[in-house]
C-alpha cells in the first residue's frame, strides 16, 4: 500500500513539473485550460504527499474479545493524531507467539505488541523491545509487582495494560445444600480442606474441589501461600525446597482423598464444564474467566467468588500483559505516542468498561468490578496486594514444561511428589543453565 501511494505521489509530482514548463503569458489575466490543469495536478500532488506522510503503526494482540474496545481506542487516538493510523493485528493465542517470534526474527515485527510476564526477560535480553522510561509514565499508578516484572537494570520495558489474579470460585447452592458455611476472605487451608471433604458426594458425582496439576490457578498458588517460590532469585529450580514439596503434597492431597478428580478425569471433562454443571463445589481459577462463569445462566444463579484461602501467608500469582515497542520499528516516535495513550487513565477506563479484563491503572477497576454487582469481583482486585507476578526468568517456558511432564503422572496415582520434584529440579536446572 505504501509503495502504491509513493508511486501515485511521484506520478503527480511529474505532472506538476511538466505543467510548470507551460507558464501562461504575463499579458493574459484570464485562467487558461492549461493553468486549470496545472492547479488541479498540483493539488492532487499535495494530497498524495499528505497521504504518504501518514504513518501506520501495527499493533499485535491475541484476544479477539477485546478487539472492539481496542478499535474504539484506536479511533479516538487517530482523531487526536491525524497523521497516525493504527492497524490492529489479531492472531489466535495458539499461533500468536509463533507468528511473533517469526516476524521479529525476520526483522519485520509489529511496531507495538502485547507481551506477558513469563516471556518478558527473553524479549528484553535479546533486545527485541526498547526501554520506555522517556514516556514519563507515573509508575505509582500501576501495581508494583507488575512494574517490577517489566523492569531490568533500572529500565522499564513494558507498560502494564491489565492484570489478573486467582480467586476461589464456589457453588453457593451446593454449599447451602450440604450445610457448609460459604467461603470467606478469611479462610485458611484447613477450612478449604474440611469443606472439600464435606462437599464431596460420590453418589451424585459431585467433587468438593478441583485441585488440578496446573501451575497458575493450581500448585503455584499453594507454593506461594506456603512462603516459597518455584524458582530461586538467581533463576534456578526451587522444587527441592521442602516448602515447595509440602505445598505440592497439600494440593495433591485433595486428589488422594477423593475430594478432587485426578488428571485423567479432567482431561476428559474440563474443569469449567464441571463447575458450570454443578459437579464441583470449588475451583481456583483466574479473573480472566469471570465473564465466562457469570455470564452463564447456571453461573449467574449459583456461583460466586472469594479470595484464595491463606496458607502460611496470603498468596496468588498474577500475570500482566504489557504494551511494548519493537526495537526495529521504523516509527518509534509514533509508537511511543500510541503506548503513552494506551497507558492513560482514559484508555484504562475504556478497557474497564468492556468488562473483560482488569485494567492496570489505579482507580479504574471499579467499572470492571461493577460489571457483575451481585458477585464478589472485588476479591480479585484486592488480591493484587499480596500477589506475586509469574516467573519471568530466562528459558522459563522450557523449564516449566518439565513440571507438567512429571507431576501429571503423580496426579494419576503414579509415583510420589518427592520423586517428581527431584527429577524436575534436575531437568529444570539443565535448561536454566543454558543462558
Amino acid at each position: 500500500m505504501k509503495k502504491l501511494v509513493s508511486m501515485i505521489s511521484m506520478f503527480a509530482l511529474g505532472l506538476t513539473l511538466l505543467s510548470g514548463c507551460q507558464a501562461p503569458s504575463s499579458n493574459n489575466t484570464n485562467t487558461t485550460a492549461d493553468e486549470t490543469k496545472a492547479d488541479t495536478t498540483a493539488q492532487d500532488a499535495t494530497e498524495a504527499q499528505k497521504s504518504s506522510d501518514k504513518v501506520t503503526i501495527t499493533y499485535a494482540l491475541w484476544d479477539t474479545g477485546q478487539l472492539p474496545v481496542m478499535q474504539t481506542l484506536a479511533d479516538e487516538f487517530e482523531k487526536e493524531n491525524p497523521n497516525i493510523h493504527i492497524e490492529i493485528q489479531t492472531t489466535a493465542w495458539k499461533d500468536y507467539w509463533t507468528k511473533l517470534e517469526t516476524t521479529v526474527t525476520a526483522g519485520n515485527g509489529p511496531d507495538v505488541f502485547w507481551l506477558n510476564i513469563p516471556r518478558a526477560t527473553d524479549y528484553i535480553k535479546n533486545d527485541i523491545i526498547i526501554p520506555l522510561d522517556d514516556l514519563g509514565i507515573d509508575k505509582s499508578k500501576f501495581p508494583e509487582t507488575h512494574i517490577e516484572a517489566y523492569t531490568r537494570d533500572g529500565k522499564l520495558y513494558g507498560i502494564p495494560r491489565d492484570f489478573d489474579t486467582v480467586g476461589l470460585y464456589y457453588n453457593k447452592t451446593l454449599f447451602e445444600e450440604a450445610g457448609v458455611p460459604l467461603p470467606t476472605d478469611q479462610w485458611t487451608w484447613d477450612d478449604m480442606k474440611d469443606a472439600a471433604a464435606k462437599l464431596t458426594n460420590k453418589e451424585k458425582g459431585v467433587y468438593g474441589i478441583i485441585a488440578s496439576a496446573d501451575w497458575q490457578g493450581g500448585y503455584y498458588e499453594a507454593i506461594y501461600q506456603n512462603g516459597s517460590s518455584p524458582f530461586t532469585a538467581d533463576g534456578k529450580s526451587n522444587f527441592s525446597d521442602p516448602a515447595v514439596i509440602e505445598a505440592l503434597n497439600y494440593w495433591y492431597s485433595f486428589v488422594k482423598d477423593g475430594s478432587s478428580p485426578n488428571a485423567a478425569d479432567l482431561a476428559n471433562t474440563p474443569a469449567k464444564d464441571m463447575l458450570l454443571s454443578g459437579k464441583v463445589a470449588m475451583i481456583a481459577d483466574g479473573s480472566w474467566n469471570a465473564t465466562i462463569y457469570f455470564n452463564d445462566d447456571y453461573g449467574k444463579a449459583n456461583l460466586d467468588v472469594a479470595m484464595l484461602p491463606k496458607g502460611k501467608v496470603n498468596g496468588t500469582t498474577s500475570n500482566s500483559l504489557g504494551n511494548v515497542i519493537y526495537s526495529k520499528s521504523k516509527h518509534i516516535d509514533e509508537a511511543k505516542k500510541w503506548v503513552t495513550f494506551l497507558s492513560s487513565e482514559r484508555a484504562n477506563q475504556e478497557v474497564a468498561a468492556a468488562g473483560i479484563v482488569i485494567p492496570s491503572y489505579s482507580g479504574t477497576q471499579d467499572e470492571w468490578i461493577n460489571a457483575f454487582p451481585d458477585k464478589n469481583l472485588k476479591a480479585f482486585v484486592d488480591s493484587v496486594k499480596f500477589a506475586t507476578h509469574l516467573p519471568n526468568i530466562p528459558n522459563f517456558s522450557a523449564a516449566q514444561n518439565f513440571e507438567y511432564e512429571y507431576l501429571v503422572p503423580v496426579w494419576n496415582g503414579e509415583g510420589t511428589v518427592e520423586d517428581a520434584c527431584k527429577i524436575i529440579t534436575e531437568k529444570q536446572n539443565e535448561v536454566l543453565s543454558q543462558q
